[in-house]
């Protein structure tokens, strides 16, 4: 293919960690490439990665459909061909409100808008809310949570985060602002945890230097502490979410609910197909 060696051994790894779980991201490509000591950690070393999956793509090696880009999607305008495909639409979008019978309302929320679509597949059947900040979430976020929340009695936000001066910080600041519109939730950081760290051999980076929380950062962690949520395997930060999902929810309850959906579903099924068959 004329290219560089080091080039066709970055794409046979992708392809391998690709084939084990995708989609994925190109920055989690990278990381996985970083725990895996294909590549060092480094911006050189990301845009090489970035320019071989472009390349591995065109060529049929790895398929589009395994790389994601979250930020960069077409917005299409919803439509339907006749009524009884809409029909059908409704029937499959019902869902039974879980929460009705929960002890608390669970929320999670996430600071990385590039692994969202690992979360809402995680989510999907439980029926759980994402919130994604892209860093610190904007006061309008701050208040709409409020207002889902009320006063945060029984409510457990998980939250999933860098760990680096800023990603420590933010649970601190969602607590304070969150109180300040009088709500005071629960809130846990689920990852990237120090122990992380230690215990899948992520590839770390230095603390930026124009980050106003770098000292006290540094003072606990050290200069070379910083790692990104998407070095996560991505198993492993599946796990952990459905873990601390299903170690609150009533799982009982929560069957319960699913069932009775399906049955409303074979209702709404019968409905919808009398009425459009009624209208032609």
């Amino acid at each position: 293919m004329g290219r560089h060696a080091k080039t066709n051994v970055v794409i046979e790894a992708a392809k391998g960690i690709l084939t084990e779980q995708h989609p994925m991201t190109v920055r989690q490509v990278y990381y996985q490439l970083v725990s895996r000591q294909v590549i060092k950690n480094n911006r050189g070393e990301y845009q090489a990665v970035s320019k071989a999956l472009v390349a591995a793509r065109r060529e049929g090696i790895v398929p589009w459909a395994w790389i994601e880009d979250r930020l960069r999607q077409a917005r299409e305008v919803s439509m339907w061909s006749d009524l009884a495909d809409f029909a059908q639409t409704c029937q499959q979008a019902y869902r039974r409100d879980v929460w009705q019978t929960q002890p608390r309302y669970l929320e999670v929320w996430l600071e990385k808008d590039a692994l969202s679509g690992i979360f809402e597949d995680a989510l999907r059947d439980y029926g759980m809310t994402l919130n994604v900040g892209r860093g610190y979430d904007g006061w309008a976020s701050i208040h709409n949570a409020a207002v889902r929340f009320g006063d945060g009695e029984n409510v457990t936000v998980f939250y999933f985060g860098d760990f680096d001066p800023s990603g420590e910080d933010m649970v601190r600041s969602l607590k304070e602002r969150l109180a300040e519109c009088g709500s005071l939730p629960e809130i846990i950081k689920i990852a990237l945890n120090e122990e992380d760290i230690e215990r899948y051999n992520l590839p770390s980076d230095f603390t930026k230097k124009g980050d106003t929380r770098r000292k006290a950062f540094v003072a606990r962690y050290g200069k070379k502490a910083c790692v990104e949520l998407d070095a996560l395997p991505v198993e492993v930060l599946r796990e952990r979410l459905i873990e601390e999902v299903e170690r609150r929810m009533d799982l009982k309850a929560w069957r319960a609910v699913r069932r009775q959906e399906q049955a409303d579903r074979l209702r709404l099924e019968k409905l919808l197909t009398g009425a459009v068959a009624g209208d032609g």
